[in-house]
């Protein structure tokens, strides 16, 4: 009992330690940029960067819950796309626009659901279900408006996306409640805890009486909802839903996600860590901008990164199993 419980502690250290790391990396950066460009420090560029990003943000918190569930979910950006879509095209039929928003989401719930029942239920691989999933939402998003953006919203739609409240840009208070309420939902409530250990062990989980297919469907929708509002805040910044939102976007999230600290194979993982990671990304992509580096050579910082945050993963687990296996030979003996 002592002994595992200085392993959990041991754990907890290790990962503060890893997103202390980050903190540090994040404020060199800072330092760096702000000698090399001062701009970069001006309250107006760290305040754009983080309305820019609030879209991709929010989808990463969905992502999180999805991966510490022992799922992956490719489909984010087609939902991203689509709900706008959606919203906008029935507006212009002359529904209701509060209705309309009502069955963007509702599209959005459904679509979380066929994920969830493609994993939990027909036992797809969650990249085989999700790429199944996003590759026929972007088909019927291009049937729906002939490749062609759709514009029909209603006047002071944009306000969503560039309006402001005290001074806070939207954008910004809307991500900082998603952080605040799921960071809550994941460390503080019984269902956070049903999904870490869904992921984390699920035969486990369903001998305890926890559905795990039931847990593996909520976080799929709750991934699809979170996407479906960032698809509409980024909507509301073009005023018009574009048919190629979302293009790229499940692989920066996933970036972000890995950075963060979230392990791939599920079970391990935080809000907190994955907002450093989306971050950290951001901030240096900004300054390779306006450092003048090249679109290209972003992209491939972008494939190391991630490579880099797979292989501190694959690693941690390997030592995790290692001394899990000392352990166990320690007490037999």
């Amino acid at each position: 009992m002592k002994a595992s419980k200085n392993t959990k502690k041991a754990g907890i250290l290790s990962r503060m330690g890893y997103e202390l790391a980050l903190v540090a990396f994040l404020l060199v950066w800072f330092l760096f940029m702000g000698i090399m460009k001062p701009s970069f420090l001006t309250l107006n560029n760290i305040v754009t960067v983080l309305t820019r990003i609030s879209e991709v943000a929010i989808i990463a918190v969905g992502m999180t819950v999805v991966i510490i569930a022992g799922g992956f979910d490719l489909s984010v950006g087609t939902v991203m796309a689509i709900v706008p879509v959606v919203i906008g095209i029935c507006y212009g039929n002359g529904i209701p626009f509060g209705l309309a928003v009502v069955l963007g989401v509702l599209a959005a719930v459904v679509i979380g659901i066929i994920n969830g029942i493609l994993i939990a239920k027909a036992r797809f691989q969650p990249i085989i279900g999700t790429l199944a999933t996003m590759t026929a939402l972007r088909s019927i998003i291009y049937v729906l408006t002939e490749g062609k953006p759709v514009s029909t919203f209603p006047k002071g739609y944009d306000q969503l996306a560039h309006g402001s409240f005290l001074g806070i840009p939207i954008p910004i208070l809307i991500l900082i409640a998603v952080i605040v309420l799921f960071q809550w939902i994941m460390k503080s409530t019984k269902y956070g805890r049903f999904i870490y250990s869904t992921g984390g062990n699920p035969k486990a989980t369903n001998i305890a009486g926890i559905s795990v297919d039931r847990i593996t469907i909520l976080v799929y929708v709750v991934s699809a909802v979170l996407s479906a509002l960032a698809g509409i805040i980024f909507s509301s910044r073009l005023i018009s839903a574009s048919p190629d939102a979302g293009t790229n976007t499940a692989f920066d999230v996933v970036t972000a996600v890995l950075m963060g600290g979230t392990s791939i194979n599920g079970g391990q993982g935080n809000i907190l860590g994955t907002m450093l990671g989306i971050l950290i990304l951001n901030f240096i992509i900004n300054g390779f901008n306006l450092l003048g580096i090249n679109a290209y050579w972003q992209m491939i910082f972008m494939g190391v990164v991630l490579l880099l945050a797979i292989g501190y993963d694959a690693k941690r687990r390997s030592g995790f199993a290692i001394s899990s296996l000392f352990r166990r030979k320690n007490s037999d003996a």
